[in-house]
């Protein structure tokens, strides 16, 4: 069985619940069924662990590094909040860093290497002076999110080696994956790459893990958003709370995830805060949301959520960004609604039941027969073996 060593920012969770963390575990939980899995991850614990998920499946999650300190007073001018944690790992690479340790002892006994990021490239000091594959299995195409998505004038001055660092991976790697065809496209143009060498791996489900669903409302229709803390997701809640609450005053929504965090003060009869919840807890909203919304307005890749929320029969309500990638058809699929008339959508479609189930069907069998995470992970394994009988 070959050893495939993937190397990422973020650890994941168990069981994943937003996000990156659901696509970190899920594919390479099902690729362990082909090959022999380590995950090396970064965390901000004091103390690394290993965990073990099955016999082939394993993370190492590396604590934080000793010279943390140090480089984050550096930089703590250059970036706060969300950039912050990417530059950090940007700069670390300069140093000897505790994750090039970790990765060397681990890279010895590895068959394959996989990036997640195009951040930790430098940690890979072997890269493109051996002989053993890389793959870039992105989440994103992180250089053209950043430039979207960073705000802070001094963060954005580290955009030139965010894109040279994806440049080069792109460029270099045997193998890229996109999470869309419009990703692909963007990637091929941005690093002009070989088109044969780029593949698509969507976000995926699994679609036998929802609770059964109620089919009636009980009561005001409750309108269902879920999400890690992350810009995109902020900036959708800033929306449901300034906007929807209160042009949709008959409507109760709910807001479960990291992306509550900076929104806790604020009162609103008709908005709940959960924060975060747990999987089962998840599971359980999942089943009593009448509808499920998703008011993107930024972001890259295929939206996990958009998956989640139709892989569990919820009729939805999305902007265009919120179902990029899907090839959804409006009032067949989901709900079409940009900012300025979302909640008007949202009153004339949410109390027609009759119509809401057969788009929430439609959409259900759409995405469970297109994007489930075992068909996602067989594919790669089929493209990672072409590699080999090169």
């Amino acid at each position: 069985m070959r050893k495939i060593l993937v190397l990422n920012i973020f650890p994941t969770v168990f069981p994943p619940t937003s996000g990156g963390t659901l696509r970190y575990f899920h594919i390479y939980n099902e690729l362990s069924h082909y090959y022999d899995i380590t995950l090396l991850s970064q965390t901000n614990s004091k103390k690394g662990k290993v965990i073990k998920y099955s016999s082939s499946f394993r993370e190492y999650k590396a604590e934080r590094d000793p010279l943390y300190s140090q480089i984050r007073q550096k930089v703590h001018n250059a970036a706060s909040g969300y950039e912050l944690p990417l530059i950090m790992y940007l700069e670390l690479a300069n140093y000897p860093a505790l994750y090039k340790k970790y990765f060397e002892k681990l890279y010895q006994t590895s068959d394959i290497i996989i990036h997640e990021t195009p951040y930790l490239l430098n940690y890979d000091f072997h890269f493109n002076k051996d002989q053993k594959p890389r793959i870039y299995n992105s989440h994103n195409h992180d250089y053209s999110l950043a430039k979207q998505i960073w705000k802070d004038e001094k963060a954005r001055e580290y955009l030139p080696r965010l894109y040279e660092a994806e440049q080069r991976l792109t460029s270099q790697a045997d193998l890229i994956y996109a999470t869309s065809a419009a990703e692909r496209e963007e990637f091929i143009k941005d690093y002009r790459l070989d088109p044969q060498k780029i593949m698509l791996a969507p976000n995926g489900i699994n679609p036998d893990e929802w609770l059964p669903r109620r089919k009636k409302p009980a009561g005001r229709p409750r309108a269902l958003f879920i999400g890690a803390d992350y810009p995109p997701n902020t900036q959708a809640v800033k929306f449901i709370i300034k906007q929807l609450a209160d042009k949709c005053p008959d409507i109760d929504f709910i807001i479960a995830g990291g992306c509550c965090r900076p929104f806790q003060e604020l009162k609103k009869n008709n908005v709940k805060l959960l924060g975060r919840v747990q999987h089962k807890k998840k599971l359980k909203l999942f089943a009593e949301a009448d509808i499920a919304i998703n008011p993107m307005f930024s972001g890259a890749g295929v939206n996990l959520k958009t998956l989640e929320f139709l892989s569990a029969g919820i009729p939805l309500f999305s902007t265009l960004c919120g179902v990029r990638g899907l090839e959804l058809i409006d009032r067949k699929h989901y709900i079409h609604a940009e900012a300025e008339d979302f909640a008007d959508k949202l009153n004339q479609f949410s109390s027609r039941h009759k119509f809401m189930e057969e788009i929430a069907v439609c959409g259900q069998k759409h995405i469970n027969t297109h994007f489930s995470w075992k068909s996602i992970a067989k594919k790669i394994h089929n493209d990672i073996e072409e590699i080999f009988s090169v």
